[in-house]
């Protein structure tokens, strides 16, 4: 009597018990990077907090009020960024897959000769167990933003949670059709590109927020039971998704972690880019004007038109750093901009913007060949890098402090501080660049996110360190709502630091020698 074949959810046990025998380091090692961060935050967040309390003034307000502005609602800033969140998840959902399984696992699991529905179960909750999460926080920051009572919350919760569930549980049943998948992505991409501009129509036209009622209670209700009737939809059909489409958005997927765990943000494009179309070649340019260069100064010219033409030629990155100036932008654009929503916001458009300048920087430190042709020291290697990365978030800055001055009065000193904050950041995006390669060959820890290398979080926080000590005159500033004399010499020598953090960073060499 032949004994029955095991189940799915037996297999998936069986791989979970098997990595876990197989990690070769502790938590507590990963644990232990973790704390490196922290102390990262902990110290800026301490520098902020004794520099606000000793310039802060003795009487009245802490921060003057904003003077007028084209008065963005207030409930705008937690709608238009919880609908770009809502709709960039979506975009990544179909470009990940709902449904998907990684290389070991496809070949592993797919020539077994069990149930293929209870095998893929638990890779078909993944996915809208996030996006419950994700919905449930978008709805929420909305419902806090308006404000709303306790009914009205729990329904802009639900709601948010439901439709976003929704939302992945038809990307899934679009995976066999390419088609139908390719104008989700695209219609999701679309809105959340459209959410800077619309909220500067907003702001412009002085639109008020609509003001969320207990109709969300029932049309969450709705939206629940569109989603059960879907998921049971999908459920029945798990069987009959192909491999290769598996193993397709396994890949990717596979890709796209590495590069988020690495902050890779070269290779994280790379594995999310849907490309259908042949790629475009540029034509070369013979750079004629190295040649009214003096002969000393041309390696130095050289590597720095070579970061500034592939700026340039990649869209992408100029339109990441345009983009990227709306977040901070639309921020100050409300009647009283809050010092914590401003703050945080400059902070994240500065490092999208950042991230955007350090390509030649990345394609450097993968393959140094042009670095170490050149006749010059790894420091100066370094430094004409870190000339585009300053260029262009200096000019980043003096854009978002020139707005922040029409705000706040006085736009001279925030123009200067805008200055004297840009080339920090450019020397984080260096210092980040020349990050080593995560590598996954030695000691593995296994977490629930996959087994990670012991040394990942320190390395996380290479470059987003050195942003956060070179951005506190800046913050500081921003919850005073003016600029003391102390914060410009303040800034000075933070940048200064940070600037040769990143030049005397020798944890891998740049020009491909040994270390």
């Amino acid at each position: 009597m032949s004994r029955p074949l095991p189940s799915g959810k037996h297999i998936r046990r069986l791989t979970r018990d098997a990595t876990k025998y197989h990690s070769d380091a502790q938590l507590s090692d990963l644990l232990g990077n973790v704390y490196i961060g922290l102390f990262t935050v902990a110290m800026a967040a301490s520098m902020i907090f004794a520099l606000t309390s000793q310039l802060a003034p003795g009487e009245g307000p802490l921060r003057p009020s904003a003077s007028g502005g084209p008065g963005l609602d207030v409930g705008w800033i937690a709608v238009l960024p919880a609908t770009a969140a809502v709709a960039a998840f979506i975009g990544l959902v179909v470009r990940l897959g709902p449904l998907s399984l990684s290389a070991a696992e496809a070949g592993w699991w797919l020539p077994m000769p069990v149930d293929r529905r209870s095998l893929l179960l638990s890779s078909a909750l993944r996915w809208p167990a996030i996006g419950l999460v994700v919905g449930a926080l978008a709805g929420t920051a909305v419902a806090f933003a308006m404000p709303a009572g306790g009914l009205v919350m729990l329904g802009c919760a639900a709601f948010g949670a439901m439709l976003t569930v929704t939302l992945v549980i038809v990307a899934g049943l679009v995976q066999p059709r390419p088609e139908a998948g390719r104008a989700l992505r695209w219609t999701a991409d679309a809105v959340a590109t459209a959410v800077p501009v619309i909220g500067i129509l907003l702001a412009v036209s002085g639109t008020r927020a609509p003001q969320p009622g207990l109709l969300l209670l029932p049309i969450a209700l709705l939206l629940t039971g569109a989603a059960v009737a879907l998921w049971n939809r999908w459920d029945n059909n798990l069987a009959d998704v192909q491999g290769r489409s598996l193993r397709h958005h396994g890949a990717v997927t596979d890709e796209a972690l590495v590069a988020v765990l690495s902050l890779d943000t070269r290779s994280l494009g790379r594995a999310l880019a849907v490309r259908t179309e042949s790629p475009q070649r540029s034509r070369s340019s013979r750079m004629s004007w190295l040649a009214r260069v003096p002969r000393s100064w041309r390696p130095h010219a050289a590597l720095i038109s070579a970061d500034a033409l592939l700026f340039a030629r990649t869209v992408r990155q100029p339109a990441q750093v345009f983009l990227a100036l709306a977040l901070p932008g639309i921020g100050l654009l409300v009647p009283d901009p809050g010092p914590v929503s401003t703050v945080a916001m400059l902070l994240i458009g500065a490092y999208i913007a950042s991230l955007a300048t350090a390509e030649g920087i990345r394609r450097a430190q993968l393959s140094p060949g042009l670095d170490a042709a050149l006749p010059i020291g790894q420091r100066i290697v370094r430094l004409s890098r870190l000339a585009l990365p300053a260029t262009v978030m200096s000019g980043w800055f003096l854009v978002i402090t020139a707005v922040i001055g029409w705000r706040y009065g006085d736009p001279a000193a925030w123009l200067l501080l805008g200055l004297l904050t840009g080339p920090a950041w450019g020397a984080a995006a260096l210092r980040a660049g020349y990050r080593p390669v995560t590598t996954f060959g030695g000691p593995l820890i296994y977490t629930p996110m996959g087994s990670l290398p012991p040394g990942l979080s320190a390395s996380m926080m290479r470059g987003p360190d050195v942003a956060l000590v070179g951005s506190v005159p800046i913050v500081v500033a921003l919850i005073l709502g003016h600029t003391p004399p102390l914060l410009f010499g303040l800034s000075v020598v933070l940048t200064a630091v940070a600037v040769l953090i990143a030049l005397y960073d020798d944890s891998q060499p740049t020009r491909g020698e040994p270390k």
